[in-house]
């Protein structure tokens, strides 16, 4: 069985995985943030000065583009053959309408079709998704998709006032100290990529203070990561009368929906502007929100569309920066709601608020939570699992239903087992079932996780 870089990880002393992350940290800033990386973000920066006209030019010449990379690959050269889309028609806009909605479940089912046989699979780079719904998503991008979808969210931090020289303290899901750890430190560090990245695993009303004494000696002015992660912190912070550490002056999130609930709490607490940001690794779609608290679809990046529904508008997008994978009109699973469109604002759409990706937590038997986005990396390298979900009763148990792909097989479960194992430890006894159907809410949408009474799948 190959054994995974994260496995590799886990096995070595402490010493030596602040090594490993020393390392992985200073090849991110050479690959991800090399040369291609600062001329796309000089180029994004730029596009900010683009007329109406101007952007309108851009958007249809790269998608026309992208349906020419496009009809090379088998799924699409069907699809466009179906729907009588032509490639090298004047209006690329009026031939992306004529395609249906793509669901993460057909993408699934034909990776290999999907994938153009013209770009050489050793020059591109792995990418996968976690998914709100428990289903992962593995797929390939060239450098450049990589490079684009970095540059449009530093453009977004950069119009914040975040430059790259600035510390971040980062609360994500990433597994990075052992579960037995009781004692501080509950971070590590990364000098190349300026993080302190903090475990929310290790996060209770027992450790709390260390968290913030660490931001505080450290000055940090960015907090960045999961509004679960960030809003735990907040609450053991106000129930202890923890004031807010010195100088912290911008938090970002994403990964999850940032209720105002949970932005008051974390403004209230912190002391600082909470800012929202949606964005996915498949690139079919970006919002970014302004100072002045308004959230825009990124134009720029990626042909997003919002289809109207009973939950809200569905958000659909085409990753045009991506011809090694290319997507048109694919629903990543989120709904949205939108704003009227205003005179004022010209060419970009205004996003009001975002639904799915829920803050719903796994509570371990020693207090601490895993919220949703974290859990949803459990499937992140188990394309194979349609449907999941997290049910829990009490603390430190939980029954993880799956609904299985029509290739799923030993591999997939094992690989489950091992990304359950990273997060729960023996601090969670879990059991997982096979089902054919999910439980669904009166509106249709699928929760990761529930807790208390299993909602029927009927």
């Amino acid at each position: 069985m190959k054994t995974d870089i994260e496995t590799i990880y886990q096995c070595l002393p402490s010493f030596a995985q602040q090594l490993a992350l020393e390392w992985r940290g200073r090849d991110l800033q050479k690959n991800r943030y090399g040369p291609l990386f600062q001329r796309c973000l000089q180029a994004a920066l730029a596009r900010r000065a683009f007329t109406k006209g101007q952007l309108d030019d851009y958007r249809a010449m790269l998608l026309a583009a992208h349906l020419k990379h496009a009809r090379h690959a088998p799924f699409w050269a069907e699809k466009f053959s179906l729907h009588a889309v032509n490639p090298d028609a004047s209006d690329p806009f009026a031939e992306l309408a004529k395609l249906p909605v793509l669901t993460k479940d057909e993408v699934r089912q034909n990776l290999a079709r999907i994938a153009n046989p013209l770009i050489d699979r050793r020059d591109l780079l792995r990418s996968h998704t976690g998914g709100s719904t428990g289903s992962g998503l593995v797929f390939h991008e060239t450098r450049e998709a990589e490079a684009q979808r970095w540059a449009i969210w530093w453009r977004y931090r950069l119009e914040l006032g975040i430059s790259q020289e600035t510390v971040c303290a980062h609360f994500g899901g990433r597994c990075l100290i052992p579960l037995t750890r009781a004692k501080p430190p509950f971070w590590r560090t990364s000098q190349a990529t300026r993080q302190i990245i903090f475990s929310t695993q290790h996060l209770r009303r027992e450790t709390v203070g260390s968290y913030v004494r660490e931001i505080e000696a450290k000055e940090v002015k960015w907090i960045h990561g999961y509004p679960s992660g960030i809003s735990l912190m907040a609450t053991w912070m106000l129930e202890q009368g923890i004031p807010p550490p010195a100088g912290l002056s911008v938090i970002t999130t994403g990964s999850e929906n940032l209720t105002p609930q949970v932005r008051q709490r974390i403004q209230q607490v912190l002391g600082a502007p909470v800012y929202q940001h949606y964005g996915m690794a498949e690139s079919v779609a970006n919002f970014s929100e302004t100072k002045d608290g308004r959230m825009w679809v990124d134009e720029d990046f990626a042909a997003a569309e919002f289809v109207p529904g009973v939950a809200g508008h569905q958000i659909v997008g085409t990753n045009w920066h991506n011809p090694a994978f290319p997507l048109f009109r694919y629903a990543p699973g989120d709904t949205c709601e939108i704003a009227e469109a205003s005179p004022a604002a010209g060419a970009a759409r205004q996003v009001t608020s975002i639904h799915g990706r829920e803050q719903d937590f796994i509570q371990l038997k020693n207090g601490s939570m895993v919220g949703a986005a974290a859990l949803s990396l459990v499937f992140a390298d188990s394309p194979q699992v349609v449907e999941a979900q997290f049910l829990q009763k009490e603390a430190g148990q939980v029954e993880i239903r799956v609904v299985k792909g029509s290739a799923f097989g030993p591999e997939d479960e094992e690989a489950m087992k091992k990304q359950l194992t990273r997060r729960f430890g023996v601090l969670c006894d879990y059991q997982i079932v096979y089902a054919e159907r999910l439980p669904r809410t009166a509106s249709g949408k699928l929760r990761l996780v529930i807790s208390g009474p299993p909602a029927s799948s009927a």
